[in-house]
């Protein structure tokens, strides 16, 4: 009897054990969705690695975790507990940040000297190129360029979080805060011990009736060509689908006009107008194909729909900057 008992609780056990993981992933926020006719799922996060799963378009995923460059998710069929494997980015779309994501993987793909040892807590999302340095300063030696619109590990931040110590595939160094995608926690990040004073900077005072006016200014830029460039994503993804589009192109882009007295009136135009930069020729990215209208190769409109996507995501990010900047100058005419 007793034994009956005893395996009877075991079923039990068992059974609220698979019920409570099915629940617990079922809580799992972070899902994507299939873009390409067909992907394969990898046993690790690169294209080198054996297949483990194929997925087709329109296939839901949950996601689990990221790689050392948030270009890749490790992914799982949702409600279930056992994951696939890895999914490239570029055959899937989402709608959540990236850098929420814990790090799955922080192994594969390293080139650098000084690999991670331990999974760090936050990550942060590049709006720009930036430079690596030695040190949290313009002037600490120069490491390499990281890239845009990837998803970095961060170990560590300076006294006001104006600078962040990354390792990018196994470079270590410090990047310029503006070059991420804003962090709300950026200050729970530890502080690093052992810094040199913060380095200060001539402060001109300029009325914010000006500084205002450089803001609407910009904002009407962003906003129209943002416009654009979400109007060229469902554009492309209509012709992906095989729909027959007009091919009524849009005239090219140019960049943000400013002057030094700009520059003046709104210091901020340095940060901001090299990320404006780069969403632009992602713009004219997305323009490319209109140049030979007729039947276009797949990979052709793809280029062109990730193109439009990722002038859309930074004319967003630079918006958020904006609503912040107005902010503080209207905090500042109280």
């Amino acid at each position: 009897m007793k034994k009956i008992i005893s395996r009877f609780g075991l079923i039990c056990a068992l059974i609220f054990f698979v019920i409570s993981g099915a629940a617990f992933a079922q809580e799992n926020n972070f899902h994507v969705r299939v873009r390409a006719e067909s992907a394969n799922i990898r046993s690790a996060p690169s294209v080198e690695a054996q297949p483990s799963a194929s997925v087709f378009r329109d296939d839901r995923l949950e996601v689990v975790s990221r790689n050392l460059d948030g270009t890749w998710f490790e992914v799982r069929r949702p409600g279930r507990l056992t994951n696939l494997g890895w999914i490239f980015g570029k055959v899937i779309e989402w709608d959540f940040r990236v850098e929420d994501l814990p790090l799955g993987d922080f192994v594969t793909g390293v080139i650098g000297p000084t690999p991670l040892t331990y999974r760090p807590e936050f990550g942060v999302t590049m709006l720009e190129g930036a430079s690596l340095r030695t040190s949290p300063s313009r002037t600490g030696t120069f490491i390499r360029n990281i890239p845009p619109l990837i998803t970095i590990p961060v170990l560590e931040r300076n006294l006001d979080g104006s600078w962040l110590h990354v390792n990018y595939l196994g470079y270590d160094g410090w990047i310029a805060g503006f070059t991420v995608r804003r962090t709300p926690n950026v200050m729970d990040i530890p502080e690093a011990a052992g810094l040199p004073p913060l380095e200060t900077i001539p402060v001109m005072l300029i009325p914010v009736e000006i500084q205002q006016a450089q803001i609407d200014r910009l904002r009407e830029f962003i906003l129209t060509r943002r416009e654009m460039a979400y109007n060229l994503e469902i554009f492309w993804w209509a012709v992906f689908r095989g729909e027959v589009m007009p091919c009524d192109a849009p005239e090219a882009v140019a960049k943000y006009p400013y002057t030094a007295q700009d520059v003046r009136e709104l210091p901020e135009l340095q940060r901001y107008t090299p990320r404006l930069g780069a969403a632009v020729d992602y713009l004219n990215t997305a323009l490319i194909p209109f140049e030979n209208c007729g039947v276009t190769s797949p990979q052709t409109v793809i280029e062109a729909r990730d193109g439009a996507i990722n002038a859309r995501v930074i004319f967003d990010a630079t918006l958020d900057l904006l609503e912040i900047l107005e902010e503080d100058v209207v905090q500042a005419r109280r």
